[in-house]
């Protein structure tokens, strides 16, 4: 900045001491040069103070990775990382990881131990990596006038918490011999993160020091203490460093893992109901992405019944599900007439479901017959109560079948029974329930988004979860518009209820 005296090496050394870095301490650090505005002796008088302050036992570490080369090379590839990085790894004396993807540069002390094994690891910032082993020793994150989304040690703790999103990665370097090596590691982060919304949080609960060095912004936070508090919000919070942006890419994807990996640890499987989702197959298999939802009943299609779409077009629509992940789980028929079970069971076959679901006026006879092909059979309560639905499960002219209940919290509101009170806890309908749908409303028929209406949706689910049920749980919404919506609202109940077993 003009008129404004170049920093030195003495000022940087005294802004370190204020952050409470002394000798032998270990430190991982961040730099911005050009955040100092002019410094005297430039990135090596950066180098110097750091290695001044934390003396010969003490250790200096920078990340050195963002190479351009194909090949990581530790004795000879750049590094993209700005200055006071480069000239450390290029200094007598310095050591540097070969890690093609979380290449660190270290002098001091703890170098050789630090770097030791990086790319033997089985991630590139888990344990075993010098990111985590500076936490075992007591080491310290400083930040030189660069933010949050500069520290690759909150990596370690996305690594260690296992997080959903991470991916394997795949990089090359040459080793101690010169040879080539290709390998791949595990939970690697993506590009778009939101680190920088930790740093509030992290002034509030005392884990960061900060000063101003020159212009520089300066802080330091100690490693084990960081660590240890990230994975404890991590346990609640997967998505804690994900970006609000709802439009962008990268966000969209790792939340959409989050998501995924909540509900996959529950007994039951997660569908979607087409018909909630979407008014053309495009938009149904968006709106499951996004969500995280990789199981579909097929009911309606823009409108049209799965039934009645044409053959070429229910073959592409389901070309585009398997292309995207998706398992068809069911399919809705309006009706099913004994001299048509055959077909019916050809549609399920086709879409690669063994199951159908019937509106529970179906007879008995167009039931059994496509029962008798090795189908499931689902009733899906229809003008009926809890008691009248249990006799219809269990007559004579369907025993042995394979059949049982599609319970509609909002079938049984408009039957004038409250379907978790009355129905599921005043008769054996829990025996035969082996999908449940998500949908709240009135007994009007009228729906609302879940938490809103009358049909219990919170009791069922609870109920359902303490029993480790393992049937199909069906979100619907009142409108494909607000499934997504809804669909943060089931994710919220699910967090309420806590962690299944």
């Amino acid at each position: 900045m003009s008129g404004t005296r170049p920093v030195t090496r003495a000022d940087i050394a005294a802004g370190l001491r204020r952050l409470g870095v002394s000798l032998g301490d270990h430190l991982l650090v961040h730099s911005s040069l050009s955040s100092f505005g002019s410094v005297e002796g430039g990135a090596d008088a950066v180098v110097d103070a750091l290695l001044d302050v934390v003396g010969p036992q003490g250790t200096v570490m920078m990340p050195s990775f963002e190479s351009s080369d194909s090949v990581f090379d530790p004795a000879t590839s750049e590094t993209a990382l700005g200055a006071v990085p480069a000239a450390l790894w290029k200094r007598p004396g310095a050591l540097r990881s070969p890690h093609p993807l979380a290449s660190v540069a270290a002098i001091g002390g703890k170098a050789s131990w630090l770097i030791e094994g990086h790319v033997d690891a089985v991630t590139a910032h888990g344990e075993g990596t010098p990111y985590h082993k500076l936490a075992d020793i007591g080491g310290k994150v400083v930040l030189l006038g660069v933010d949050q989304d500069r520290s690759t040690f909150l990596h370690t703790a996305e690594a260690m918490a296992q997080l959903p999103y991470l991916r394997p990665q795949e990089g090359s370097y040459r080793d101690a011999d010169g040879r080539v090596v290709q390998k791949i590691w595990q939970l690697f982060p993506g590009p778009h993160r939101s680190f920088i919304g930790l740093q509030a949080w992290l002034e509030e609960r005392g884990l960061t020091r900060k000063t101003a060095i020159g212009t520089c912004v300066a802080q330091a936070m100690e490693c084990r203490a960081l660590l240890d508090a990230l994975l404890a919000r991590l346990r609640s919070e997967p998505g804690l460093f994900l970006t609000d942006n709802p439009n962008l890419p990268d966000g969209i994807w790792q939340r959409a893992a989050v998501h995924a990996a909540e509900v996959g640890r529950e007994s039951f499987t997660l569908a979607a109901d087409s018909r909630s989702t979407g008014n053309t197959i495009e938009a149904v298999i968006r709106t499951l992405a996004v969500n995280g939802i990789r199981d579909v009943l097929l009911s309606f299609v823009g409108g049209i019944p799965w039934s009645t779409i044409e053959a070429p077009w229910r073959k592409w629509y389901l070309q585009g599900l398997a292309l995207a992940g998706v398992t068809v789980r069911g399919i809705r028929l309006p009706g099913l007439e004994s001299d048509k079970a055959e077909k019916a069971v050809s549609l399920a076959r086709e879409a690669g479901t063994d199951t159908l679901i019937v509106p529970s006026t179906v007879a008995a006879a167009g039931v059994m017959a496509a029962a008798s092909f090795g189908v499931r059979i689902l009733y899906e309560n229809t003008g009926i109560g809890g008691i009248d639905a249990v006799r219809l499960l269990e007559s004579p002219a369907i025993a042995g079948g394979q059949v049982a209940l599609a319970f509609d919290p909002l079938g049984f509101l408009a039957a004038g029974e409250n379907p978790f009170l009355t129905t599921y806890s005043r008769t054996r309908i829990r025996l035969h329930t082996s999908l449940l749908y998500l949908s709240d409303g009135y007994p009007s028929g009228e729906r609302s988004m879940l938490g809103e209406g009358l049909a219990e949706v919170a009791e069922l689910v609870s109920m359902l979860r303490a029993s480790r049920y393992s049937g199909l749980l069906v979100l619907q919404s009142p409108s494909p518009e607000l499934f997504d919506e809804n669909a943060s609202r089931f994710r919220s109940l699910l967090r309420t209820l806590g962690r299944p077993v």
